[in-house]
């Protein structure tokens, strides 16, 4: 694994709501500012990102910069390609403009790889050589560690997990097609599934939070919604097992939220499918970082 650099380093986290810039050094984060991504385009986030950074820096000497981007991106030319539920992120150079901006080398992921690298190097997946962490939020990708470095795939689109057809011609997803796991396994595919059954049952959970917390509180019928969520993630899963014979699969949000609750009965589903030449040593775990994996990530990519 890469080492800590020797001074300060940046992290940019870009989300659809919130940007999170913060300074590193030696492993540590030593502040963190957020602000409200600023609605009509990159121009003005990007200067309050450099603002913000020279002023978290003060007379440092800046090492690099890592940027975790929420929505897709082109990281061999640096380019951030949009950021969901935000207009005018077209095609964004934004390495470049915040390599020239701070005065140092930029680099950039999509936020499922950069996630995947928090957790491998700082969290639940540290030791491992071959993992994948899955977002597990609105959406369902993923980011892939496999032999000891983080794979792309051609084009830079590799762990696009939530599209697998697990159900052909069942829900839809957002994508478009029907029967993909993020359909059934995602922050949107429960609620979209939730609201169809409140048509019949008005009393059930509204979206996932909901859903989480009254499994908590030992609700039947939620413990039983969570149950065939995880039916669905294992299917997801154990494609990727039959396929990379992982060691570790990390799960993100939902996960994190329900715990053994949900990741127990996933289990369950991987001893029954997977040969025990693959399901021998492949843990499923929740991600280990918390409120600090967004930053974290982000510090990640800078240390690639």
């Amino acid at each position: 694994m890469s080492q800590p650099l020797l001074s300060p380093t940046l992290g940019v986290d870009i989300g659809s709501s919130k940007i999170a810039v913060s300074v590193w050094d030696a492993d540590r984060c030593q502040s963190t500012r957020r602000f409200e991504t600023i609605a009509g385009g990159p121009t003005e986030n990007v200067s309050r990102i450099v603002e913000i950074g020279r002023e978290l820096l003060g007379d440092a000497t800046l090492s690099r910069i890592g940027i975790s981007g929420g929505g897709p991106v082109d990281p061999e030319r640096g380019l951030l390609l949009s950021v969901p539920n935000q207009g005018g992120w077209d095609d964004v150079p934004l390495v470049d403009e915040l390599a020239r901006g701070l005065g140092a080398p930029a680099s950039i992921e999509n936020d499922a790889n950069a996630c995947a690298l928090a957790e491998w190097k700082f969290g639940a997946g540290q030791g491992a050589r071959n993992l994948a962490f899955l977002t597990f939020s609105s959406g369902l990708g993923a980011g892939l560690i496999l032999d000891g470095k983080l794979y792309r795939g051609h084009r830079n689109l590799a762990g696009e997990i939530g599209h697998q057809i697990i159900r052909p011609g069942g829900a839809l997803c957002g994508c478009g097609q029907h029967g993909c796991l993020e359909a059934y396994a995602s922050g949107k595919g429960i609620a979209r599934e939730l609201a169809s059954r409140r048509e019949q049952d008005p009393t059930l959970p509204v979206d996932a939070r909901e859903l989480v917390s009254r499994a908590q509180d030992g609700d039947a019928v939620s413990l039983d919604f969570l149950g065939e969520v995880a039916v669905f993630l294992a299917h997801g899963i154990s494609n990727l097992a039959f396929t990379l014979n992982l060691e570790r699969v990390i799960l993100g949000t939902i996960a994190v939220a329900a715990g053994d609750l949900l990741l127990d009965p996933v289990r369950n589903e991987l001893d029954r499918w997977l040969w025990p030449s693959i399901r021998e040593g492949l843990e499923v775990l929740p991600a280990a970082l918390g409120e600090a994996l967004g930053d974290t990530s982000a510090y990640a990519v800078a240390l690639q």
